[in-house]
């Protein structure tokens, strides 16, 4: 009996010495840049793909679509889907279909810093 009774003392002893660590600190989501971006034809004869090129210095993002598919693509009929870190908010939405024929500005947002980056998307037909 006195040896279960040490055991429970020398348990409980370690269980309050253990439990008074302080908490590792909390890692904050800053990441507030978009790391690639897809551009879709919301209506077209092809099903296809056009990746955009990011400049994350000036924050332009750019979609060439190619010459062979001029005819099969509106840019002032498309989709964007863009890959994000957690927590980030994209300003306005990029849900729904979008007019990429002239300059399309985001900001994208880290909820848990509030740090934003900006953005300016645009589409165009490449001569290639």
């Amino acid at each position: 009996m006195k040896k279960i009774f040490a055991i429970l003392v020398i348990a409980a002893a370690s269980m309050v010495t253990f439990s008074c660590q302080k908490p590792d600190s909390e890692f904050l989501h800053s990441d507030n840049t978009i790391s690639s971006v897809l551009l879709l034809p919301a209506v077209s004869t092809v099903s296809t793909t056009i990746s955009g090129e990011i400049n994350q210095e000036t924050g332009e993002i750019l979609f060439a679509i190619p010459k062979n598919l001029r005819s099969s693509i509106d840019i002032t009929k498309v989709k964007v889907r863009a890959t994000v870190s957690y927590d980030v908010v994209i300003t306005p939405s990029l849900s729904g279909i979008k007019d990429l024929s002239e300059e399309y500005p985001i900001t994208v947002t880290a909820t848990q810093t509030g740090e934003s980056k900006n953005y300016t998307l645009r589409a165009y037909y490449s001569r290639n």
